[in-house]
């Protein structure tokens, strides 16, 4: 680990010192901020299950200080079971910027690492993101971390490096302590070079952990046209298994978005049961020039049993900051395939959501 940190660590103080910096401080912005939603969802199965959801995110800066937290509660109710009901922060930190490079922040942060949308091997300090629902709202960890941001006039137009610290133990950062290090008391340490290199991102990442093998990663974003992006990931652990991601964003002229990503992993993780996937997601934004609407499809299939898993929806957006999402979801494969073998084969979902 000792010679891998430390040329990690050289490579990136030797781009530090070049043109000129980028002063986030120069920017005006709102002492304090606020925004969130209250949701309902109802999935039409055999048993009903409703789902209740408000998240409340509040930030406050002043001077060089900044306060961020993001309070999440929910309400679930499945018919002939009993009710459950959870409350936690997803973020509450604080952030002060030493000077207009370097920042240190203190608390309970989502760092959101990586470039997939569906699926994101590199994330080593954020929860696994669930490929069914990848823009729902995660709870982040306890960490410390220390940023340094610079620009440049030249092929590399910024870079910046992260130092994250996340301690894990039964009393913190407990489920990092079960699902990551083995239920064993560990000092985790995570550094990211970020580049802005030939008008593509890239970020280099290594973990280290005293408790389990350490990790390390790279991903990618390119746009090879203004409506066409490409990207990547890729993540081992070291003496142990890997996992890569391949994807692709486009924007045709008739508003339709494609998301497609091929996802492997050398063996099974809590997010996938099998190695091979291929998710993609397409939309149409106002079809038949229907104001604030969109249709969409996606499909999730498992690539080696051949099982899959589609969802067809609409969404509409009202004048009041209101929204509502409703979709038929449909699991279908072979009696002992990943997708044809749960018990529920079918079902409606139905969202509604306000915004403030």
């Amino acid at each position: 680990m000792g010679k891998i940190a430390f040329s990690f660590i050289v490579l990136t103080l030797t781009l530090f010192a070049d043109e000129y910096d980028f002063d986030m401080g120069a920017i005006e912005q709102k002492s304090y901020e606020y925004s969130g939603y209250l949701r309902v969802e109802d999935k039409a199965q055999k048993s009903n299950n409703l789902h209740l959801e408000g998240l409340f995110d509040f930030s406050y800066t002043y001077e060089s200080l900044k306060f961020k937290t993001s309070l999440m509660a929910t309400h679930d109710y499945i018919k002939t079971k009993i009710s459950e009901s959870s409350y936690q922060a997803n973020d509450l930190y604080i952030e002060s910027t030493l000077t207009k490079n370097h920042t240190l922040l203190i608390g309970k942060e989502s760092l959101k690492w990586g470039k997939g949308y569906f699926f994101n091997p590199v994330a080593f300090f954020d929860r696994i993101k669930d490929p069914s629902q990848p823009t729902q709202v995660r709870e982040g960890f306890v960490i410390a971390k220390y940023s340094y941001n610079k620009s440049f006039s030249s092929v590399l137009k910024n870079l910046s490096f992260d130092f994250v610290y996340l301690p894990s133990s039964d009393s913190i950062n407990r489920d990092y302590y079960e699902l990551v290090t083995d239920n064993q008391d560990a000092n985790n340490i995570a550094m990211r070079l970020y580049l802005l290199l030939y008008d593509t991102d890239i970020d280099i990442i290594y973990n280290y952990s005293d408790a389990v093998n350490d990790k390390i990663g790279v991903d990618f974003s390119k746009n090879i046209q203004t409506n066409f992006e490409i990207h990547g990931e890729y993540a081992k652990v070291l003496d142990s298994h890997y996992s890569y991601l391949l994807g692709l964003r486009y924007l045709s002229e008739s508003d339709v978005t494609i998301i497609s990503e091929y996802i492997y992993n050398s063996t099974a993780t809590l997010a996938f049961s099998a190695k091979e996937y291929l998710i993609t997601l397409i939309t149409q934004k106002e079809p038949f020039e229907w104001l604030y609407s969109s249709v969409y499809y996606k499909n999730m299939m498992n690539l080696e049993d051949k099982s899959h898993q589609n969802k067809v929806g609409i969404t509409y957006s009202f004048k009041n900051n209101t929204s509502i999402d409703f979709s038929y979801n449909i699991n279908s494969g072979s009696a002992l395939s990943e997708f044809g073998k749960k018990p529920i084969k079918d079902f409606l979902w139905l969202r509604l959501s306000l915004n403030f």
